[in-house]
């Protein structure tokens, strides 16, 4: 009997490139979670969800690394001569394409669920409501066709059975073509919204940015409908299909790491404040020159349900200016209340905006 280093096989590089990625979404997503617990910050949906597709995604690739110890990743002739199993390694091939699915739908409802979390217009909350419906109603679709894909489902990994199948390229390609648009429209959703803020140009292009580290998920799917072209033509499915096997993993594993980086900008900031120190200030110096030019709110601010003096959405140039002093220094993040991204919160714990004949000021909510 050979070695399965004795013929062409491919299953190692699956394994070392999925036990890396893993790794990485796995300890950004514990960070997550760890920062959060650390600045004794309420765990939001979009955590909760992220940690569940965490948890599958190392299920997942574990079923991916069982497919090819068992063959996937070699010539279906060298399977069996190399101590392989044709049928366990399609069964778990066939798993796999299962668990993919619903990983790639939880990456999609976080981005959702955070996006509620910091927008609150009416207009742009119904379009995130809309589009959850139908990520679930698709994922739901999709992993339902893909568990009985055969009839008798066992017909899936046993080949030899007589059976009555899906087309398989046409599945494939509907799949990775409403996978793709997806990804692109989840991605692009806010950027309409964060383009009406009022903030300068260096601090508007980078919340601009950290809401594009989505389209790094958009670059895979592109890739992975590259490697779906041979998967779908092949004969050899353990061998044609290995680089979609591939890609399939590596996609589910970055859509949980770009989820995660926003996550990362203030714990960095605070190992790391001489890096920031010169960009926060020059912001906040164009910031100040801008305020005294108008007070105005952003729009995102405004109809969020933020204080405002009289109707006329304008506050005093000598709060704007420590306000906007307190949100770079005390490092408040995308993730927390989204008082960042137009102030939604109150001003302090336990105090009102009050308005006197000179200036306003805050004062104790509770004496």
């Amino acid at each position: 009997m050979l070695s399965p280093l004795d013929v062409p096989n491919k299953g190692p590089l699956f394994v070392r490139v999925t036990a890396i990625l893993t790794a990485i979404a796995f300890v950004l997503a514990a960070y997550r979670l760890f920062w959060k617990v650390y600045m004794k910050t309420n765990i939001a949906t979009d955590d909760i969800i992220i940690s569940f597709s965490m948890a599958i995604q190392i299920v997942n690739t574990v079923m991916g690394d069982m497919a090819c110890h068992y063959g996937f990743g070699r010539h279906k002739k060298d399977i069996v001569r190399t101590g392989g199993n044709v049928i366990l390694t399609l069964k778990y091939f066939w798993l796999f394409q299962i668990l993919y699915k619903l990983v790639l739908c939880l990456n999609k409802l976080s981005f959702l669920a955070f996006y509620l979390r910091l927008f609150p217009t009416k207009k742009f909350r119904l379009i995130c409501w809309i589009t959850i419906s139908l990520v679930l109603c698709s994922t739901f679709g999709f992993v339902i066709a893909t568990i009985f894909q055969c009839i008798p489902v066992r017909a899936s990994w046993i080949k030899s059975l007589p059976k009555h199948c899906v087309n398989n390229s046409s599945f494939r390609w509907s799949w990775a073509g409403y996978n793709t648009i997806m990804d692109i429209w989840v991605c692009l959703m806010p950027l309409p919204v964060l383009a009406q803020l009022q903030l300068d140009r260096p601090r508007k292009v980078g919340v601009m940015l950290v809401f594009c580290m989505g389209l790094f998920v958009c670059v895979t799917s592109v890739i992975r409908m590259w490697a779906m072209v041979e998967s779908t033509k092949t004969e050899d499915p353990t061998w044609g299909s290995f680089d979609a096997l591939l890609w399939s993993a590596i996609e589910a594993s970055t859509g949980i790491i770009c989820a995660c980086l926003p996550f990362l900008k203030h714990p960095i900031q605070r190992l790391l404040p001489s890096l920031f120190g010169s960009l926060s200030s020059g912001v906040r110096s164009r910031s100040r020159s801008r305020t005294k030019k108008s007070y105005r709110m952003s729009r995102l601010g405004s109809q969020s349900g933020t204080r405002t003096i009289g109707g006329t959405g304008r506050m005093g140039s000598g709060w704007r200016e420590g306000r906007d002093e307190e949100e770079d220094d005390d490092g408040e993040d995308l993730d927390g209340d989204a008082e960042s991204m137009g102030s939604q919160g109150p001003i302090a714990k336990n105090q009102i905006l009050m308005k006197t004949d000179i200036a306003m000021h805050s004062e104790p909510a509770f004496k």
